[in-house]
């Protein structure tokens, strides 16, 4: 675990999360009363302009920046960003991942990595059709109605 300036980290996949206001409000109260107690989790950037791109740990990152903290704990896991996701996704069970989150996450594996739906079910060791599920779930979702659940603005149950 190591500190790291937050104007270091990449957000690109803080869309990728849902958001939680209340949960937010309460993570805030316990950050300014004992600090940032689990290191946001991360892969190493292969970029000048970031050190860091984040996995896990947005709503502790917001309220970092709410607080006005300039330095987080953080915690790497590489720098296979690829490989970073399977990790996230297979903890995701321990990790409150919810089913759209990791939706949002194999459709990265398969779109941008090119993974075929069978190397991503090996590599997480589970089925493909677990896999073939959450990218079904994303490929039904037109870009303003995943954009607006994912940001709290239109109820997940809707």
């Amino acid at each position: 675990m190591r500190e790291a300036e937050i104007s270091h980290i990449s957000r690109k996949y803080e869309s990728y999360r849902l958001r939680d206001t209340n949960r937010e409000k309460y993570l805030l109260q316990s950050i300014l009363e004992h600090g940032v107690r689990k290191p946001l989790q991360c892969v190493q950037a292969d970029t000048q302009e970031y050190q860091y791109v984040l996995l896990d740990g947005f709503k502790r990152l917001r309220c970092c920046c709410k607080l006005k903290l300039s330095m987080v704990p953080v915690v790497s896991f590489g720098t296979d960003e690829a490989g970073c996701i399977l990790l996230l996704l297979r903890a995701s069970n321990e990790r409150n991942l919810s089913t759209l989150e990791q939706a949002r996450f194999v459709d990265e594996l398969h779109s941008r990595y090119g993974l075929s739906v069978g190397e991503i079910a090996d590599a997480l060791e589970c089925s493909k059709a677990w896999v073939s599920v959450r990218l079904g779930i994303i490929g039904e979702m037109s870009p303003v109605v995943r954009e607006a659940v994912f940001s709290d603005r239109f109820p997940l149950r809707s």
